[in-house]
């Protein structure tokens, strides 16, 4: 099995740098960057030297949502960490460092300080495969970033939603971000209407195009069949409810069309905005990316998180990875 994904993950490194990686470098590169510490032959001997850049770009769609990236950009910090190699991050639509700021250790890299040749510069991939019963799979992940980190360039940048960072994904979030001061401000404003940190319980529904908001791949639902599938929805969040009838319940959803019709059940909290899903949408106004932001951070201060699925939802990772945030007991339960 070991084999089979490093072999995945080679390949797709492969066919994802001569197709699509290289090709963006040389039209990125223009008349070339010259911030790059190196030696007389345009490469570095000297680990000390490198700069390690985690990259998100609009180009490059593969590395899935937030919280996919999330993941990506903790499990790659954690091996610069060990090695002791500088760590950045490039996250563009939206500019992350408009949302979260450095916390302990700062990551933020100026655009002019990125450089796109390719004699100087190694990008790579490092994809998961959904594989999540998988045990050795982030071993192998972790692997094949060491490998590429050996490399002898004065920046490597990696794409990736690599996951060999979850052990320690708390503690690696909070080293690397903190939020600005308006999603701070929105996050306790919203925790305080809900009780206070762990104080009430959250469900999930990650919907998709299945009752007809967007198109985002998946099945969409006939029209006359959406509203019996809303009302399931709803019953079970009258059902989990019943288990702390004194408490509020957070919703989250990707589905405007569920979340409008939770406001019938007055137990239930909304964090009101738009819902969009950052790998698919690149046009939208700042305060329709934060509602991403504050529900992943308002999902993390609950008492636990259970996601909602069938086979027709998505098995999301937004839910885990924000009760791994905080300390949330995590639950999935069917339909």
């Amino acid at each position: 099995m070991n084999k089979i994904n490093r072999a995945k993950i080679l390949r797709h490194n492969f066919v994802c740098r001569w197709r699509q990686l290289l090709p963006m470098y040389r039209a990125l590169n223009g008349d070339g960057n010259v911030n790059v510490n190196e030696n007389d032959n345009g490469n570095v001997n000297d680990n000390r030297k490198k700069t390690v850049v985690l990259m998100v770009r609009n180009e490059t769609t593969f590395c899935g949502g937030l919280s996919d990236r999330f993941r990506g950009i903790t499990s790659v910090y954690q091996e610069c960490k060990r090695q002791g190699l500088d760590f950045k991050i490039h996250f563009e639509t939206p500019n992350l460092i408009d949302y979260l700021v450095p916390n302990e250790y700062d990551w933020h890299i100026k655009d002019e300080d990125i450089c796109y040749d390719t004699k100087r510069v190694y990008p790579c991939t490092i994809l998961t495969y959904h594989s999540l019963d998988d045990k050795k799979e982030p071993e192998v992940q972790r692997s094949v970033l060491r490998w590429f980190l050996k490399k002898d360039y004065g920046q490597i940048h990696v794409y990736t939603n690599m996951r060999s960072g979850d052990s320690e994904y708390g503690k690696l979030f909070h080293e690397l971000f903190k939020p600005c001061k308006e999603l701070q401000e929105q996050i306790d404003y919203h925790v305080a209407k809900l009780g206070g940190e762990k104080q009430y319980d959250a469900m999930v529904f990650r919907f998709r195009q299945l009752l007809g908001d967007f198109k985002e791949g998946g099945e969409t639902l006939p029209e006359s069949e959406r509203e019996a599938y809303i009302q399931r929805c709803m019953n079970l969040v009258a059902k989990e409810h019943e288990s702390n009838p004194d408490k509020k319940m957070l919703v989250t959803s990707d589905s405007i069309t569920f979340l409008n019709r939770l406001t019938a059940l007055p137990y239930v909290y909304v964090i009101p905005g738009e819902v969009v899903h950052i790998g698919f949408t690149y046009d939208a106004a700042k305060k329709t990316y934060m509602k991403s932001f504050v529900d992943y951070y308002v999902l993390s201060f609950a008492k636990t998180v259970t996601l909602v699925r069938d086979k027709k939802m998505y098995h999301s990772g937004f839910a885990l990875r924000a009760a791994m945030l905080n300390n949330a007991e995590y639950r999935e339960i069917w339909l």
